[in-house]
Parts: C-alpha cells; structure tokens; sequence
C-alpha cells in the first residue's frame, strides 16, 4: 500500500495540504481529484521524493518513503511517474526512452513487452518529435513501467487530449495497473477521468480531503455540496423550512425530500443542493413552464423557469412527453436534497469574521 499519513505542507507560509491521509491499494487506481491549486500535484510530489515532507509521513508496503525527518532518494524509490506533457528524451529513439535506466541482458526483452503492451512495437525506432500527443503518452507509461515500479503516479496525463484519445489511454493505463498489481495514484480535475478510471477517490478542496470512497460511492451518497456538483448537474437553492414543508423558487417540497441528518427546527432558511437526476416532473397547468429541453446523452434536460428568471434542470428518461411550454410541477425524489448549510450559519459565520 502507498500511505500518506497527516501530511501537511505549505509554500511561501500558505498552506496548500492541511492535514491529508488515505491509502491506496495495489492493483487499483486511486484519482485525487479537486481543483486546481488544491494540492493534487504536491501530494505526487512528495511520495516522488521531488519535495520534501514538511510534517506527516509517505510510506509504500509498510517502508517509510518519507517523513519530516528522513527521505529516500528519488532515484531508490520504487515509483514511476507520468506527467501531463510526457517528458521524453527528445534526442532518444521510443525505444531507448522506454529503455531508459534499464541495464541487464534482459533490458531488451522488457523494452519489447512493454511496447506490446501499449501498442507501439511499429515504433520503436522512432523519435518523440514524430509521434501523435496519444502515441508519446504511450511512451511515457511505458518509460515509467519499465522498472517495474510498485506504485505509478500519473499527474493528468491526459489533460489535453481529445475526448475518444482519452477514453481509449484511460482504459489502457487501468488494464495495465491491474494486470500488474501495481498501486496507481490519478490526480485530476475531469470527473470523467474518475468515472472512468477510478477504484477510489479522493476529494481535495484547498488542501482538504472533502470525502472519500467509491465512484459510487461519492455519486450517490455526496457528503457535501461541492462533491455533488463535482460528480453531477448539482445546483443550489434557497429555501425556506416550515415545519415539514420546504419552500423553494420551485415549489413546496416535503421535508422527507431533504437528506439526513435533516437540519434543526432552528434553522428556518436553508441553502439546498441538488442534482438534476434526483428531480422529476409532474404536468400541472398552474406550474412553471419548461423554457428549454436539451439532449444530455441517453436523456433530455427539461430547464424549468421561474417568473424572476431562476432556472432549474430537471434530467429525464426518454421516451417523455414533455415539450418547451409545458407547466409543470417539480417534485425532488425521497432524501435526495443535501442541505448545503443554513442562512444563520451563513450569517454567524460573515458577522464572526
């Protein structure tokens, strides 16, 4: 296992991981996903030995890479790194990059598989300079392969690749960490990239883990509001608590709609968060109108509007048999509506500072 133990670190005096743990397991890959500035890449860094370890600890099958007293050095540790721009050796036949390091009679033999591997046997006499954007990411996680590390670290590999490149390596850089036990660690900021690659995630939000868990996991069961926008058509609302009736620009939904645990009767104006699948529609003539309906791959999106403007997508399964006009009536699904926080704590928290 790759373990990052209570790390903490900071540039400049500004704290850019606060606190981070969670493992990642052999044969399985691990995306820490967030946004940018939140860490991903410094935590790719550390367990590379690129940085050094500030507080906290990196540890690989139960070996300490790192801590703030001790560090292994780059080159003796077993990872393998794969950076978004590739990093070959310009001067350096495909062969010779993926071969790089390697010494011993059998350097030849592993050169060959691994360009079996990823589809680059026609190759291999061939330079970085006359390779296609996927063809060198293909060198780079061969290259990175090679000496049969026990972990691989890939720093958005993928990030400016079109979409059906992305699918085709996405798929390839999981089928090679499970065929071969390796730990993988995927830092991104697509969930596409998730949804795709991952067995685990973890959720960074400046320098935070947010949640972690299966893709799963975290789509259907989000702990917060920016998990749910990150993995899903999430959108925010006002509302109003009144007993066990919510009111929302929307319409009155029931109290059982919003996700345990339900908010104290204290806490009267709520912030929701919620995600066009977990809606539905209901035709009522004195409702609102649909003011658009968009296809969203194997279902549509109904945008409901109010009379101010505020909109509303709601996801439906087709065949439907709405159309742009139609008054309707939303209804959220049981214990689908996170409440984000509640106005007073908004307002306790604005007069603190």
């Amino acid at each position: 296992m790759l373990v990052f133990d209570s790390i903490t670190h900071q540039f400049d005096g500004e704290p850019v991981l606060l606190d981070v743990s969670f493992t990642a397991e052999p044969g399985e890959i691990t995306c820490v996903v967030g946004p940018s500035g939140c860490g991903k890449t410094t935590l790719l860094r550390l367990a590379a030995g690129l940085i050094d370890v500030q507080a906290g600890r990196v540890a690989l099958d139960g070996e300490l890479l790192a801590d703030a007293r001790t560090s292994v050095p780059p080159e003796r540790r077993p990872v393998g790194l794969v950076f978004q721009e590739g990093a070959l050796f310009p001067h350096l036949t495909v062969a010779d990059n993926v071969g790089f390091g390697l010494s011993g009679r059998d350097a030849g033999d592993r050169v060959g598989e691994l360009l079996g591997l990823v589809g680059l046997e026609a190759c291999a006499a061939r330079y970085p300079h006359t390779l296609s954007g996927g063809q060198r990411q293909r060198v780079a996680l061969a290259r990175a392969m090679a000496p049969r590390p026990r972990a691989l670290l890939f720093d958005e590999p993928y990030a400016n690749l079109d979409q059906t490149l992305r699918r085709a390596l996405r798929s390839e850089a999981r089928q090679s960490v499970r065929d071969t036990g390796t730990i993988g660690v995927f830092v991104t900021h697509d969930p596409d990239d998730v949804m795709a690659l991952a067995d685990r995630v973890v959720v960074l939000e400046e320098g935070r883990v947010l949640q972690t868990g299966t893709p799963r996991e975290l789509y259907d069961r989000p702990e917060t509001a920016a998990v749910a926008r990150l993995f899903g058509n999430a959108e925010t609302l006002a509302a109003a608590l009144d007993g066990d009736v919510v009111t929302t620009a929307f319409g009155e939904w029931p109290l059982s709609a919003l996700r345990s645990p339900l908010p104290p009767p204290s806490d009267r104006w709520l912030e929701l968060t919620v995600r066009s699948d977990a809606l539905t529609l209901e035709r009522d003539d004195n409702g609102l109108p649909i003011a658009d309906l968009r296809v969203a791959g194997r279902s549509d999106l109904a945008v409901v509007e109010t009379a101010d403007a505020a909109q509303l997508n709601v996801e439906l399964a087709r065949p439907h048999q709405f159309r742009p006009g139609d008054r309707v009536r939303v209804l959220p699904l049981n214990g689908s509506v996170l409440v984000s926080t509640s106005a007073d704590k908004i307002a306790n928290a604005t007069h603190s500072q």
